[in-house]
This record gives C-alpha cells, structure tokens and sequence, in this order.
C-alpha cells in the first residue's frame, strides 16, 4: 500500500489538493454553487418584496426548486455524453436567460401565472455543477484518496450556504433583492465558465452518437437517491421550523445562527469524516449515521425552550449529518456505470431538491398545527425515513441481483 493510500488526518487534504488540476476546479466549483444555494432565497426576497406576500414567494419557488430536480440529471448526462466544458456553457446560456426573464416579469408586475412558468424554466436551466466536480475527482483522485475529496466538496458546499444566504440577504436589504439575485447569479457564472475552461481534468466523454433517449437511473443509486429525498427533507423541515421557532419566541433575528450553526457543524463533520480512514462500508456510513442522527435529532424538541442547549442539539445533528452525506456520494460514485458518471452523481442532489420543499410543507403544516416542538419531530421521522429506505432499498437490491 502506498503512502498516499495511508494517509490521514489534515495530510489526507493535503494530498489530495496537491493532485494536478485539483486546487483551481475546487476553486471554481465554490463560485459555481452560488446560483443553485442562494437562488431560491433571491427569489423569494424578490417576490416577497414586489408583493408583500410570502406565501406567493413560496407558490414561485416551487417551480424553481422543482426545475432544478427534474433536470439536474438531464443536464449531468449531457456532460457524460457531450464533455462538460460544452454543456456547462451551454446551460449558464440558458440561465442567463431564463434568470433575466424571471427578474424582468416580476418588476415590472407581469401576470402572476408568467413568473411560475419563468421560474421552472430558470430551475431548468440551473446545472448542477457539484456533480460535474465530484466527477472529476473520479477520474484525478485513486478511490483511497475519495473519501477525503468528496469530503473537501462537502466542505465547500457548506462554506457557500454559511455565506452565501446573509450576504444575498444583506445586499437585498442594504440595496434591493434584484441585486442580490443578479450577485449571486454572477458569481455562478464566472464559476462556471472558469471551471468549463478547465478541461485537462473532465472526464472523457462518451462520444455517444444518435438521439438521446430517457434513461432510467442505474439501479445501483436508486436506494441512495431514494432515501436523499428523506434527507432532503430534513433541511426542508430545519429551515422552516426554526424561521417559526425564532418568530414564534420574539427573537426573528436567531434564525439565522442556527442555521449557521448546522452548516458548521455539517463542515467541521466533513473535515472529520474525510480524515478518517473507514472500515465501515460507506453504505453501511449512511444507514448507520443516518440512524444516529434520527435519534440525536430528538433532543431537538426536547431543548427547544434553552436556546444554548438548542443550539448545541443543532451542534451534534450536523457533526452527524456529514458522514451521511458524504457516504451517499460515495456509494453513487461507486456505482456509477461507465459513462455515467456525472449523471449518477447528480441524483442524490436533485434527489435531496426534491425532499426540501416536502419537508418543508410537512414542517410548516406542524408548526402551524401544534407549534415548534411536533415540527422538530419531523426531522427526526425524516432521518429515521432515510435510514429505513436505504435498508429496504439495499436489501430489494441485493434480492434482484440474486
């Protein structure tokens, strides 16, 4: 076994960092992120603030999200099939469009019916390039090397939703929301563009030729992306009972620490779990924490009445969270046929899209029934879902593979 395959601790990152290509893509890859983190929070301070309405900023933002779901993996298998330098410009084209649109059909009070069709097609037009960056540590990084990689792509999601949610919110207030949404738009470009301009480490596309047809995902991931739906969920649910819980105590202004406090945590995790040298499958990682952090997440309506005690719920959920996350785009890359691999690892994303607005409606119908506590279950119920479907979703594998 080499030196490089043995590696851990903070030498894992170092390792990993020092491969060709790999600092300037990571780099790219943090602008990259913008548009898909912080464009449904633009939109609904854009929409709230022309109508006065949250509920009508949310009805908008159900398409969008709903966009980036549906076709996420249409765009990561064009990556696959075409190269991801031609696809990548190609849809920040239509972004670009579809963006301006949605922005110019909202100031200027255009039928209400307009906007939702804008924003499904601007949620559409939306890449999912954290997977066209984690398929490139497939082809750069030797698999002793992944855990440590995918971590460090954790690592840098969570950097763009610790940051990227209060600047776009400090600009809306400061200067006014179309801003903020036209910044964080920007930044996503010229992410995207720079990492487009970095072909030496793409994968090889397949070349493939003919009409491109609907291909189910490999069945390899569908337990996975199933069970990410759950977890989708989960922030779908923390974010919607904690804007209550802060609301509903007088202190609006908490909301969002705490939600800080879970990207932290969720990144202080990744940092630990991609030191770490596993013995355990990452499957068994995600069934496994995922259980854990069901039962930690009980402590969340428990403490909800001690802010400190909360937030330090809040502390253990993320350090737990991480590795859950993590070991499921480890398995997917695994299991990625060849050629595919884009494409695969965009369906635990798209997947956790899908799960964050259902998470959120079951949430908010909670708090409004019973108040904070029964909708911090939730998230609970939603961990447990996710650790349920992926044993039920592994053993129904394992039988059809039989």
């Amino acid at each position: 076994m080499s030196v490089a395959s043995e590696a851990t601790g903070v030498r894992a990152y170092g390792q990993v960092l020092r491969l060709p290509g790999a600092r300037t893509f990571v780099a790219a890859g943090i602008l990259a992120r913008f548009p898909r983190a912080t464009l449904s929070l633009g939109v609904i301070l854009l929409v709230s603030a022309a109508t006065g309405s949250f509920g009508s900023a949310g009805i908008v933002v159900a398409p969008l999200v709903g966009g980036m779901a549906v076709a996420a993996p249409l765009w990561s298998s064009r990556m696959d099939r075409h190269g991801q330098a031609r696809v990548i410009l190609i849809s920040l084209g239509c972004l670009v469009l579809a963006a301006s649109a949605l922005l110019a059909l909202v100031l200027t009070a255009a039928p209400f019916w307009t906007w939702l069709v804008a924003a499904f097609a601007t949620g559409a037009a939306t890449p999912d390039l954290t997977s066209a960056v984690r398929a490139r540590w497939t082809v750069l990084a030797p698999p002793s090397q992944r855990t440590a990689a995918l971590a460090l792509e954790t690592i840098g999601d969570q950097m763009v939703f610790i940051s990227g949610p209060p600047v776009i919110t400090a600009v809306a207030a400061a200067v006014n929301p179309a801003v903020a949404m036209l910044g964080s738009l920007t930044l996503g470009v010229i992410g995207g563009v720079w990492l487009a301009s970095q072909r030496g480490t793409q994968p090889a596309a397949t070349g493939a030729t003919g009409r491109a047809r609907f291909a189910w995902p490999p069945a390899g991931v569908v337990p996975v992306a199933l069970a990410c739906v759950a977890l989708g969920g989960v922030f779908g649910a923390f974010d919607v009972t904690l804007v209550g819980w802060a609301e509903l105590g007088g202190r609006p202004w908490l909301a969002g620490p705490a939600f800080s406090a879970l990207a932290l945590a969720i990144a202080v995790g990744s940092v630990i779990t991609g030191a770490r040298a596993w013995k355990l499958s990452p499957i068994a990682r995600f069934i496994g924490f995922a259980a854990a952090a069901a039962i930690a997440a009980l402590a969340l309506p428990l403490t909800q009445a001690v802010t400190p005690v909360l937030f330090l719920a809040i502390l253990v959920l993320g350090l737990l969270l991480s590795p859950v996350m993590i070991s499921g785009i480890l398995v997917a890359s695994a299991r990625a046929p060849e050629g595919r691999v884009t494409e695969t690892l965009a369906y635990p994303t798209a997947a956790m899209s899908l799960g964050v607005p259902i998470g959120g409606v079951i949430a908010g119908s909670a708090l409004d029934a019973t108040g904070p506590a029964t909708a911090l279950v939730s998230i609970a119920v939603a961990l447990a879902c996710a650790a349920v479907i992926a044993v039920v979703g592994e053993g129904l594998l394992r039988v059809a593979r039989r």
